[in-house]
Parts: C-alpha cells; sequence; structure tokens
C-alpha cells in the first residue's frame, strides 16, 4: 500500500451477510461515497460500493480491484440503504443487493432503446370540481405526506399527472409506484403521453438486460442533471434520480409493496424515508386505503383529501348480495348461482363485458354452515380454523389450537358444513358449459406472462373477450368502460383466511373489484356471493361506506392487540421434519416469552406448513416497542427469518 492510497470502508452486496457488514480496503486515486467498485472476495470479484473514507489501519488492506465505469451513486441513495439495514434489522450488504442492478459489469451487445413520441401535455380534459379542489387542497398542506383517497373512477391519475407536471417544472424528478405488472403498461402510457421521453418505465418481468438499460438511463439522466419521470413497481424507488420532488404510490394499500426477501421492507414506509432524506412529498393514492394510512390520516399525521364522485359522471355501480346460505336458491352448476347466470347471459347478449373474480389463495378450505354462515374459529384467538385433510383436523396457524372438524353447527344446530374454494380453471370449465358462445380468458397467476396480459387487455379493450375470469391482477386499477357486470363467486374465501387482516383485505378487494364496472356509458352491477352476508366487510364493500368497517375493524384490532395498535414481528423457521421445526420454534418461544415488554403467541405450523419439501412453523411477536422487536430480528439464530411489520401473519 502506497502513502499516498486512501482506505475505504466498502459494503458488497454478494458478501456474508453476517456479522461482518463492511470491510477495508485501499485505492490509489480519491473515491466519493457511493462510488461502485470492484473488490476481491477469496478467489472471486464482487460489486461493492463504498461508503466512507476511513484512517488507516494498523492490518494490511487489499487494494480496489477496479472501479466501475458509472458515476457515484446519489448521496440520498447511499443513506437509504444505511437506513434500511438499520430499520429492517436486514445486512448491509442485503440493502445494497436492492439499490444495485445485477449484471451491471457485463458486457452486453447493443440494445434499441425504444423510441417514444414527443409528450403532448396534460390531457385537455377540464378538471373536476373535486379534482381541482384536492390539488387546492394539497399545495396548501404543509405536511410531506398526503393521503388521496378517491372512489374508483374518480381522477386519481390526472391528480398525479397534475402534480408531477408541476414538479418537472421546477426541476424535479419524480417517482410513480404501481403494484402490478398488469397495471403497468395502462399508467405508463399515461404518463407517455403526457411527458415524453422525460418517463423512463420499469416492471419485474424485463429481463436482466431490460432492467439494466433503465438503470442506466436513470443514472445518466442523473449524471446530467435532468429530472425524469420514474414508473415501476417498489424497486423503482431505487433508480437513481435527479432532484426527486415527489414520490407517489398508487393503490397505496397493496401488499405487494412489502418484499418477501431480505431485507424486508414496506415500500410505503421506504418512500417516507426517502421523501424526508431528499425534502419531497409523498402523495399516497388509493380507493381503499390501510386501517394504517387511515388512522395516520384520522391522527393529523398526514394529510387526507377525498373524491367521492367518477370523473365521467357515472354512478357507482349497484351492488347485490346473493345470500348462499337460501335453501331455495337455484344453483346451476357448484359455484354459479342463477342469479350470477342471468346477469352473465343478458350483459353478453347486450354486447357488453363481465368479469368473474376468484381469490385463489382462499383455495385453502375454512369450515363454514351454509345454514347459518358461522364459520369454525379457534377459542383463542377468534381467527377461522384451516382444515388440513392429510390430519383430517382444523388447525389454527396463529397458536397451534388443533380439533376434529364438527358433525353439526354448533351454532344452529344445522348439519350442512362445506368447505370453501374453488379455483379460476374450475370455474372457466363451468363457464364454458353455461354459455358456450361466450368467448372467455382467464388471467391468474398460472396466466400471467406479459404477452398474455398485453393480450387480454387489448382483448377487453377491442371487444373480442365476452367474460374474464382471475383472480387479484384483475381487481386493481384497470380502466375497462366495457364491462358492466362483475360476479364475485365467492367472498367468503378471502374473508375467512386465518389473519388479523382478512376483513380489511376483503372489503379492500371487493370495492376494488366492483369498481371495474360500469366506467363507461353504461351502469355497472356487482353480485357478491357470499355465505356471510351481513358481514362489516361485505356491507362495506356492496354500499360503498368504507365507515361501516373501519370502527368495528379497528375496535377489534384494538382489543385483540394488533396493528396499527402494536408493533408485530413474525420469526419463521424452516425443519427437514414437523417434529424438528415445531421443537425449534417451541425452544425459541420460551426464550423470547422472558424479554421484558413483548408478547410471544404461537408456535404455529405457517399457513402453508409443508413448501418445498420442508416443514415452516412460526411465532408473532408483539411490543408496544419498535425497537425491542429490532433488537428480536438482530438477535436470533441464522437459520429463523425475521419480518418487522410483516402484512399478514400467514
Amino acid at each position: 500500500m502506497s502513502d499516498e492510497a486512501r482506505t475505504y470502508l466498502v459494503v458488497s452486496p454478494l458478501a456474508y451477510t453476517g456479522k461482518a457488514e463492511a470491510f477495508t480496503y485501499h485505492h490509489d486515486k480519491a473515491l466519493k461515497p457511493g462510488q461502485v467498485v470492484e473488490i476481491r472476495l477469496g478467489p472471486r470479484k464482487s460489486l461493492a460500493v463504498v461508503r466512507e473514507v476511513v484512517s488507516k489501519p494498523e492490518f494490511a488492506t487489499k487494494p480496489i480491484a477496479g472501479v466501475v465505469d458509472v458515476p457515484p451513486l446519489p448521496d440520498y441513495l447511499v443513506k437509504l440503504a444505511e437506513w434500511l439495514g438499520s430499520y429492517y434489522a436486514s445486512s448491509l450488504s442485503a440493502a445494497w443487493s436492492t439499490l444495485l442492478p445485477t449484471g451491471l459489469t457485463k458486457k452486453r451487445r447493443e440494445r434499441k432503446v425504444r423510441e417514444i413520441a414527443a409528450g403532448t401535455g396534460l390531457p385537455n380534459k377540464p378538471l373536476t370540481e373535486e379534482q381541482t379542489a384536492a390539488l387546492e387542497y394539497m399545495s396548501k398542506d404543509s405536511r410531506s405526506t398526503q393521503l388521496i383517497e378517491g372512489v374508483t373512477g374518480s381522477g386519481k391519475t390526472r391528480i398525479y399527472l397534475e402534480l408531477a407536471a408541476k414538479e418537472l417544472a421546477k426541476g424535479r424528478s419524480v417517482i410513480v409506484l404501481v403494484p402490478e405488472i398488469t397495471l403497468t403498461p395502462q399508467l405508463v402510457g399515461q404518463f407517455e403521453q403526457a411527458f415524453g421521453d422525460v418517463v423512463i418505465s420499469t416492471h419485474s418481468r424485463l429481463t436482466e438486460a431490460y432492467r439494466h438499460l433503465s438503470w442506466a438511463a436513470a443514472m445518466k439522466a442523473y449524471s446530467n442533471k435532468s429530472p425524469r419521470i420514474i414508473v415501476g413497481p417498489r424497486s423503482s424507488l431505487f433508480l437513481p434520480a435527479y432532484r426527486v420532488g415527489l414520490v407517489i404510490i398508487d393503490e397505496c394499500h397493496e401488499t405487494s409493496y412489502k418484499q418477501e426477501q431480505n431485507p424486508r421492507y414496506d415500500a410505503l414506509t421506504a418512500a417516507a424515508q426517502l421523501v424526508r432524506l431528499c425534502s419531497a412529498r409523498l402523495v399516497l393514492g388509493s380507493a381503499t386505503p390501510a386501517l394504517r394510512e387511515l388512522k395516520l390520516a384520522a391522527n393529523g399525521k398526514i394529510g387526507h383529501v377525498r373524491l367521492t364522485k367518477r370523473a365521467g359522471g357515472q354512478a357507482q355501480p349497484v351492488a347485490t348480495i346473493v345470500d348462499l346460505r337460501q335453501k331455495d336458491l337455484l344453483r346451476v352448476s357448484k359455484f354459479i348461482t342463477q342469479p350470477l347466470l342471468e346477469a352473465l347471459t343478458e350483459t353478453f347478449e347486450a354486447g357488453r363485458q363481465s368479469l368473474l373474480f376468484i381469490n385463489r389463495r382462499g383455495s385453502a378450505s375454512s369450515q363454514i354452515c351454509s345454514d347459518c354462515g358461522v364459520v369454525s374459529l379457534c377459542p383463542n384467538c377468534s381467527l377461522p380454523l384451516t382444515f388440513h385433510a392429510d390430519m383430517l383436523r382444523l388447525v389454527c396457524h396463529h397458536c397451534n389450537f388443533r380439533r376434529a372438524p364438527v358433525a353439526v353447527c354448533p351454532e344452529c344446530g344445522g348439519s350442512d358444513l362445506r368447505y370453501l374454494g374453488g379455483g379460476t380453471k374450475r370455474i372457466e370449465a363451468e363457464i364454458e358449459s353455461l354459455l358456450p358462445k361466450a368467448r372467455l380468458a382467464r388471467l391468474d397467476r398460472d396466466a400471467s406472462d406479459l404477452a398474455h396480459i398485453q393480450s387480454v387487455y387489448k382483448g377487453l379493450q377491442d371487444g373480442t373477450i365476452d367474460i374474464l375470469i382471475g383472480t387479484q391482477m384483475v381487481a386493481k386499477g384497470l380502466d375497462l368502460p366495457r364491462i358492466d357486470t362483475i360476479g364475485v363467486v365467492s367472498a367468503d374465501t378471502m374473508l375467512h383466511l386465518p389473519d388479523f387482516t382478512a376483513a380489511e383485505r376483503t372489503y379492500g378487494l371487493l370495492a376494488q373489484v366492483s369498481g371495474r364496472a360500469g366506467r363507461g356509458d353504461q351502469p355497472g352491477r356487482v353480485i357478491i356471493q357470499t355465505y356471510t352476508p351481513e358481514h362489516p366487510a361485505i356491507l362495506a364493500a356492496a354500499s360503498n361506506k368504507p365507515e361501516v368497517l373501519i370502527e368495528s375493524e379497528l375496535d377489534e384490532r384494538r382489543t385483540l392487540g394488533y396493528p396499527p395498535y402494536v408493533n408485530l414481528l413474525k420469526l419463521s423457521y424452516s425443519g427437514s421434519t414437523r417434529e424438528a421445526a415445531q421443537t425449534a420454534a417451541g425452544r425459541l418461544a420460551v426464550i423470547l416469552s422472558k424479554r421484558p415488554g413483548v408478547t410471544v403467541v404461537g408456535p404455529a405450523p405457517a399457513f402453508l406448513e409443508t413448501l418445498s419439501g420442508k416443514f415452516h412453523w412460526q411465532l408473532a411477536i408483539k411490543s408496544d416497542r419498535r425497537s425491542s422487536l429490532v433488537e428480536i430480528a438482530r438477535s436470533v439464530p441464522e437459520s429463523w427469518t425475521a419480518d418487522l411489520d410483516p402484512s399478514n401473519l400467514l
């Protein structure tokens, strides 16, 4: 090491993710924090990021192998990576792996960048009174975070465009996050039409090469001090941007904003930290905001504006609840009732479109009485028990309570007890039999490659699809003016998942999917099939009155001790046998239960107990102090997975 060499602390995304947080190397030239370099870790080269300049240590250091030919990353991203590691009890290596694109040093063949026409400016259509009032309120509100709660079709995207235009005029960049690949083309198209090649878009289905192109375009614009509009999923938050002035998170209630791999960050929380670092503003938009954001708004912590009318003047769709407990209700198949079939038939014969919604995740069955609608609940947790056919037992996936299925309903004495569940393929087969002339399309996880999504969306726009059958990805944000009828095959598969967020998610999904109807020149209608028509989540979605659910749900969360009233940590363990997983979870539960200020719930099998040949068990840790949970997350053995602020306990 020469006398002129400088010593640097660097972090590698590929480094050991245990206690070694950073490594000391030297280099002959001055480097800035955020500079991307290459270092040798044993026999291989690895990318690394300069964290800071440090004093020359007493031990010998290795030289930095090379400096990657990209400008240093923005200072706010360096600080954001540090915060991610600290706040989510993650290693710095994992935090930096989120921020740096893979294959940064690969030699790539030239690829033609998609040409974007010049923007035509903001839409000529006048703003509605509610949109104008919302923009005026937001311009005067001094809080850094604002929530736009707008019914489906109320024109939230138009407000986003207006806000983005103002930031660009100030020479500042805008980041727009969307939750699903199905939403990206539509929203990107609206931004590209308005702003042209100022827009940089990305999504999770892009190849590594094209994701690298997006990153390189963002870095080039940052280096040239050119403001841009970046549109994409949660990872777009970490693309370099020049002078970030605004972050918009559309459909902010969506759980896809929570990353399920380390670092398990929440994009809303990370965005709030980013805007603090950049002295920017955060705008959250949703027709069905999560209880967390509603509570913050009620306490005055964030701004709150409401859009109660559709921008095109259309009325909200009329919802009809079909009570599946009615014995005289005519079923034309196992999952389709006569009222739903009549609505589908009328819509098809009128040359219009329908959408059938199935929540596939709910296929794990709960036991329900078809006479009175009562679901078998855990006596300890008041959460639905899940039927496991391999054990012939109903199991609580929160505290591990188990019992045999009952033969007679304890509430009404009825003997017609059923298990919920049914997938898109089964529903598709039934509709093909009932309406053989209708042109069907299916959109779910098994049929969700980008080409298929674009083909389905085009078919819906040009009228070559009559009935779309899909899961959650069809419920969000799509503007489909030909759809007049929505059918919810079974609202109960969502409602009776064994999780504290089940009612909130049910309302959100039902309200979102209902909002796809009646956005054109015809009135919309929604048919909701359910065994529990009196549940607040069903009533709130059918009446378009969220307050029916919010008050009761917050009271229950407060009573049972769930977010937003406590902090939550989910700890998960995978073992080669059920006994090994249960034993390990039990041992840790005993240790953690001795800690002051925390409540340990479990151990219990995970919702999907067996997965990839492993048995998965978990603990739920509650505390009023988040710092106590961070300490636990950092101290658990490496064989455990720690998820701070989990979006659910499934």
